[in-house]
């Protein structure tokens, strides 16, 4: 099914991606969110169109998107059919509608919370030995239909990843997350997914999306115009997935794919699956085909190449201009400087002269305050003489009176002793 014809009305022209922004996305995120749009519409007309199904009337498909994060899902389906959920492990800011941060590997939702459950280009971002566990939460959680779609385990896709991170290492002296941790996890296989969800008595389709060497192709030249730096890069970078995602996104499903397509529903709902393999036939390619896709690799890596080359040189030249200007600048920051550090020697200089006459003074101070020190001792020495001879004559003078003291006490008891011996002479003759 597409949605691109003109005629399309009622619930496909609902469908219908919004032109600007999303034919803008980086077209290997668009291709998958088309693909992705295209399947909810096969479920939702299954679903209400079952016999013991939901009614379409009024009937919104419960979507959640795990690892879904930031909510571009819900840009392809309209909110007048679709109740699309997300959960990722990325903190919420608000901006996300019916957002959830949270693990697919514990999903904190009870059995059947929704009818379809989604994990786009999210499976290869969770160790391999735990993918059984994330297979086994969405199909918990899903009512009637699981949708996957990541890159998978193929050489041709091993080796394009290990190509397009040395040419990103090259390039940009940078490490890509994303083809570090498929490294480290390994890509996913579409046989194990599928016999993971057959087990548990699923029905399953699959099919390939995304040939690896148009892949390869579109990477190295976004990687290369992001190396530049340069807002007219970034622009055409924009204007080349819009070109891409208009002209070949619907068709890009030729083998050797880069991802892989399951959907699995449960027993209920098998017919989708009948529509879902007539909607994404096998897409005829050879390998002269694919040859032709290498070899147009090899030419705009060797292009890229020589451009870069002229790309920095350009850079170069316009930094050694930038650094003239800003020596030069520098040049007259230091001519101004050096005046203001002349005027600051001035004044250095009047300040230490200026300190020179306040050491001078100071110690003419010291001088004088010395010699009234030496005065001050001195006079204050000959008064202490002077009052040590005071107080020895004072003594003398003390121990003088005190003599006289005594003296006139004797004359005194002398004179008392002759007068009682007169008058007793003088009674006894009476």
């Amino acid at each position: 099914m597409t949605t691109d014809s003109p005629n399309i009305t009622g619930f496909e022209a609902s469908l219908a991606p919004r032109e600007g922004d999303l034919l803008s996305l980086p077209f290997d995120q668009y291709g998958r969110m088309r693909v992705a749009q295209n399947l909810l519409y096969t479920l939702y007309t299954e679903i209400t169109s079952a016999p013991e199904g939901e009614s379409a009337e009024g009937f919104k498909l419960s979507v959640l998107d795990v690892g879904g994060y930031p909510g571009i899902l819900r840009h392809f389906a309209s909110p007048d059919f679709y109740d699309v959920s997300v959960i990722d492990v990325v903190p919420d800011d608000g901006s996300i509608p019916n957002y959830t941060k949270g693990s697919g590997m514990e999903l904190p939702y009870p059995d059947g919370s929704f009818d379809v459950v989604t994990a786009l280009d999210t499976l290869e971002h969770i160790p391999g030995n735990e993918r059984d566990r994330f297979l086994s939460e969405m199909m918990r959680v899903a009512r009637h239909a699981a949708v996957l779609i990541n890159p998978v385990q193929s050489i041709q896709a091993d080796l394009s990843e290990e190509t397009l991170n040395e040419y990103i290492r090259w390039i940009l002296d940078a490490q890509q997350e994303q083809l570090a941790e498929h490294r480290e996890y390994g890509l996913p296989g579409v046989t194990l997914t599928e016999a993971a969800f057959q087990q548990a008595g699923w029905h399953t389709a699959t099919f390939p999306l995304a040939n690896v060497y148009n892949w390869l192709l579109m990477m190295i030249a976004k990687h290369y115009l992001i190396s530049l730096r340069d807002d007219r890069a970034s622009a055409f970078e924009r204007t080349l997935d819009r070109f891409y995602n208009l002209t070949f996104s619907d068709g890009d499903r030729a083998e050797p794919a880069y991802r892989g397509v399951v959907v699995a529903v449960r027993p209920g709902l098998a017919g989708a699956l009948a529509r879902v393999s007539a909607d994404y036939p096998p897409v005829a390619t050879s390998d002269a085909s694919n040859s032709v896709r290498l070899q147009l690799t090899e030419v705009l890596m060797t292009m890229l190449d020589l451009k870069t080359a002229n790309h920095e040189d350009r850079l170069l030249r316009e930094q050694m201009e930038r650094r003239d200007k800003h020596i030069a600048g520098m040049e007259g920051r230091m001519t101004v400087q050096d005046i203001e550090i002349d005027r600051l020697k001035v004044e250095v200089a009047a300040l230490q002269n200026e300190a020179r006459l306040k050491d001078d003074h100071i110690g003419n101070l010291e001088t004088t305050l010395g010699q009234v020190r030496e005065d001050y001792h001195n006079e204050f020495q000959e008064h202490a003489r002077y009052i040590s001879r005071l107080e020895g004559e004072l003594k003398n003078k003390d121990e003088h009176i005190l003599y006289l003291e005594r003296l006139l006490q004797g004359m005194e008891a002398g004179r008392v002793f002759r007068l009682t011996r007169s008058v007793s002479r003088f009674l006894g003759r009476s």
